[in-house]
C-alpha cells in the first residue's frame, strides 16, 4: 500500500514539474513572439504561446491544461508592460487548455493529422478568435477580424502540425504515457 501512494506522489510531483515547464516554455514563447513578431501599431501578433497549452490539455487532460493556460497568460501579462492581467483572455487562454483536453480525450481520441488540426483549429476559434477578440474590443482595442480569423487560421495549422509530430513521437509519447500512467 505504501509503495502505491509513494509512487502516485512521485507521479503527481513530475506531473506539477511538467506542467510548470510547459507553462514556462507558454511565456518565454510568448515574451519573443511579443518583442520580434508584432506587426503594425501591435494589433497583429504572431505568436505560438498556445502549443504548450494545447500540449498540456492533450497530454494530462483539460484540467492540467487549464492551469498551465491560466497560470501562462498571468505571468506573461505580467512580465509585458503595458499589459495587465484580464479575467476574460485568462479565461480564453484556460479555454485552449480545456477543449484541448476535452477534445483529445473524449472526441477526437486519434493521432492523424487531420485529427490535430482539427483539435487546434477548433480551440483556436473559441479560445483565440472569440474570446480573446472579444475581450480586447472590450479593452478597447480595435480588432481587425478579418486579419485575425486568418492568422489564427494560419497558426493553429503550424502548431496542429507540430502537435502531429510530437503525438506521434514514439520515444516522447512513451515518456508522457509512463508519467501519466494508465487511462
Amino acid at each position: 500500500m505504501k509503495s502505491n501512494k509513494k509512487s502516485r506522489s512521485i507521479r503527481n510531483t513530475k506531473l506539477l514539474v511538467f506542467g510548470a515547464l510547459m507553462a514556462a516554455f507558454s511565456i518565454i514563447i510568448g515574451l519573443v513572439c511579443k518583442n520580434y513578431l508584432t506587426f503594425g501599431n501591435g494589433s497583429v501578433r504572431v505568436t505560438f504561446e498556445n502549443l504548450p497549452v494545447i500540449l498540456s490539455g492533450v497530454w494530462f487532460g483539460p484540467i492540467i491544461g487549464a492551469v498551465v493556460g491560466i497560470i501562462a497568460d498571468l505571468v506573461s501579462a505580467l512580465l509585458s508592460p503595458p499589459y495587465q492581467p484580464n479575467p476574460l483572455i485568462t479565461i480564453g487562454a484556460a479555454a485552449i487548455g480545456i477543449l484541448s483536453g476535452v477534445l483529445a480525450r473524449y472526441i477526437i481520441k486519434g493521432r492523424k493529422l487531420y485529427q490535430t488540426l482539427i483539435i487546434t483549429l477548433a480551440v483556436h476559434c473559441i479560445g483565440s478568435v472569440i474570446i480573446k477578440s472579444v475581450a480586447l474590443e472590450l479593452m478597447g482595442y480595435a480588432v481587425i477580424w478579418p486579419i485575425r480569423i486568418g492568422l489564427y487560421i494560419a497558426i493553429a495549422l503550424c502548431e496542429g502540425y507540430v502537435l502531429y509530430v510530437m503525438v506521434n513521437n514514439r520515444a516522447l509519447s512513451s515518456r508522457i504515457e509512463r508519467l501519466v500512467g494508465k487511462r
